[in-house]
């Protein structure tokens, strides 16, 4: 394992505007227009588009001064983050559901569940007329929690263990799958079971890990960013630093099953949300590195875009 000093040495003649700088700049770009020719409130698009626009400007001056950093740490949050803002992101969704597509697919997601056996309702009656004990409920939620903890450690696993390289094309990819549900969000409206079902609005009652969920979700989650499930479209992205975990790569994959349990269990998502989020991690986890290292960069005089597949190869 090389030392934190080691992978955040300088690269000769490499382009101070990285492939995910400019997918992250792109998708402010995106936001911001999509904010202006939305419905919405004027207060409502005043706030949002000087998100965007203070985000981009922030982020070009950070990347710029970024270049003359030396300490490893600094390296590392420019490298990582993305992984700081996404939840900004997420939450700036929030404002544009229903901005273009009136109404919700909760009515036909229910019909494609039960297309699919009527898992999702068979889970929840049996929670309504069978309460479970807070222990099982504490079980599911450790679980679903994991996700919380599987974005870092899969992050760190690739920055620590494998090629610089490869890490950025992993982040690429993480942050690809988030964009690209976001705007699903948007087309796509649903509410979810919690919000749509009646009777299920209510959590049920756990321990200490269900009342952490309860108070962070009621804080960030909002109707309408149900369907795919980036929950499970990123846990999918995340295992693909399996191999370098080691000894730890079956509990990690084990407590990743059970996110997805969790995610049923907890009234987060339906069956169906849940097959999407699979589909759409897999994607992205195919052709989001691929993606990456065709990524057209403004300055690449060096080359150093062009060689980086060898990089990643030898990886």
């Amino acid at each position: 394992m090389r030392t934190l000093e080691q992978r955040s040495a300088p690269r000769a003649g490499e382009p101070w505007i990285l492939p995910l700088d400019s997918l992250v700049l792109l998708y402010n770009l995106l936001m911001g227009a999509l904010v202006l020719l939305g419905g919405l409130e004027l207060e409502v698009k005043r706030r949002l588009l000087t998100f965007h626009g203070l985000y981009a400007a922030s982020l070009l001056v950070f990347l710029w001064h970024a270049r003359e950093w030396e300490s490893p740490f600094l390296k590392v949050l420019r490298e990582a983050y993305p992984l700081l803002t996404v939840l900004f992101f997420y939450k700036g969704v929030g404002p544009l559901i229903h901005a273009y597509v009136p109404g919700s697919l909760d009515a036909r997601l229910l019909v494609w569940d039960e297309k699919l056996g009527g898992l999702s309702m068979a889970v929840w009656n049996l929670q309504r007329f069978h309460p479970p004990s807070p222990a099982l409920t504490e079980f599911f939620n450790l679980g679903y929690a994991f996700y919380f903890f599987l974005l870092p450690l899969a992050a760190a696993a690739f920055y620590f263990k494998a090629p610089l390289a490869r890490f950025r094309a992993f982040l690429f990819t993480l942050t690809l799958t988030f964009f690209l549900h976001y705007l699903f969000f948007i087309i796509l409206p649903a509410e979810s079971p919690r919000f749509f079902v009646p009777g299920l609005r209510e959590p049920l009652e756990g321990l200490w890990i269900s009342e952490g969920l309860k108070g962070a979700v009621e804080a960030n989650a909002y109707p309408g960013g149900s369907f795919p499930s980036s929950h499970v479209a990123a846990a999918v992205v995340c295992l693909t630093a399996l191999p370098l975990l080691g000894r730890w790569r079956v509990p990690v994959l084990a407590l990743a099953f059970l996110m997805l349990l969790g995610t049923l269990y907890g009234r987060y998502h339906y069956f169906v949300d849940v097959l999407a989020g699979l589909a759409v991690g897999l994607t992205c986890s195919f052709l989001g590195p691929w993606l990456e290292r065709k990524w057209p960069l403004v300055f690449d005089e060096e080359g150093v875009v062009r060689g980086r597949r060898e990089a990643i190869d030898r990886g």
